[in-house]
Formats: structure tokens, sequence, C-alpha cells
């Protein structure tokens, strides 16, 4: 994989300066460009560094003379654009988006769990003997404190969000929890996540 980094240089501002003279041809009409040096990733713009660099010139005659007073006027009025530091308000925005998509993730999971459905599907995760596996439950039946279920047929090594082409709910299988033991399960983080409303042609109707 290539990863590229490195120093690029940009304008970040222009102005018309009628304030200072140009003692060659005595006009006061400037032009000011203000540029900026930053280290980008992969071209993304990750911070600015060094100091703001000055271009400025007479559009009148073309002189390019500098003096203090003018780069100081516009070294304070030219401010570093947020965009300069796009890769950190990227990786911030990107972080934001998880944690809200990841808070609203588990409310509803904890919603789904506290009032189960017929035809919800959890993932369920175990540990056993030192190894992580995943099955599946399917709910056909809450009644009072009882929850019924179809255990499906295989067990997965890692982590799946659909039966195998193979695999399917066993009538014959059937589990029975109560509320309370799902709620902690929920809060074991055993059950890995809820499915609720999928697609009709969805693996999760294969029922035999």
């Amino acid at each position: 994989m290539l990863f590229i980094f490195g120093i690029r240089n940009v304008r970040i501002a222009r102005y018309i300066d009628h304030d200072h003279i140009c003692y060659p041809c005595k006009s006061y009409d400037r032009e000011v460009q203000v540029y900026r040096s930053y280290f980008h990733f992969c071209f993304i713009p990750v911070f600015p560094v060094g100091r703001k660099r000055f271009e400025i010139r007479c559009r009148n005659c073309g002189d390019e003379t500098n003096t203090e007073s003018l780069i100081n006027k516009y070294a304070a009025t030219t401010k570093t654009p947020l965009y300069l530091y796009s890769a950190w308000i990227l990786v911030v925005s990107t972080a934001a988006i998880w944690f809200y998509w990841n808070k609203t993730t588990q409310s509803n999971k904890i919603e789904m769990v506290n009032n189960p459905l017929t035809g919800d599907v959890y993932t369920v995760r175990q540990e056993k003997n030192g190894e992580t596996s995943y099955y599946f439950i399917r709910i056909i039946q809450a009644k009072g404190d009882s929850i019924f279920a179809f255990h499906n047929d295989l067990y997965y090594e890692d982590f799946v969000s659909h039966l195998a082409k193979d695999d399917y709910f066993v009538k014959d299988d059937t589990v029975i929890y109560r509320r309370k033991k799902l709620k902690e399960m929920l809060e074991a983080d055993e059950i890995y996540s809820v499915s609720r409303n999928f697609s009709e042609d969805a693996s999760f109707n294969r029922i035999k």
C-alpha cells in the first residue's frame, strides 16, 4: 500500500490594498497574496506548518517592495482556513458519527430485547473452552415471562450477519428463555445484535 505525504503550499487569501503607497510610482494599488504551507497525508491537509508568506506587487508598475506595516496589517487580518486541518476534522467527525451510531444501535438493541416480537432474530456470542462462537435464535412467541425461540443448525467461528446457505432454523430445536435471562445476556454482551423487520427473502426466513 502506497502512502503519500509531504509539504505543500496554498494561497489562503488575496487582497487589493489602497492604503499603502508604492514609492517608485506613487500609486495606491497593490495586490497582496498570502500563502501558507501545510503537511498533507495522501493529499489531505493535516496541519499548517511555518508562517504565512506574502507576495506583494504594485499593480501599476510591478514593484514588489514589501513594507512591515503592510505585512503586519494582512498578517493580522488573514486567518488560517479550517480546511488545512481537514484530516483532523475528518477523524473527529468520523469518531462522532461512530459514537452516535453505536449509541443509537445499543439503545435500539436494548429496546428490542426488553420488548421482543415474533420474528426477531438475535445473534448470540458464546465463550466456551476459551473459544468464541456465534449462533442465531429466532423468536417464535413471547408469552408472559417466557420467550420461545428456534435455534439455528450451525455455529460460526466469526461474527456473521446472516445464515449460511446450508444453515436454517430448526423447528424441533425450540429453546425457552425468561425475560430476565435475555436481559442478563444483553448486559453480558452475549446478544451481539438484533434483527427485526428484515426482508422477506432474507436467510432468516429459512425454517425446517
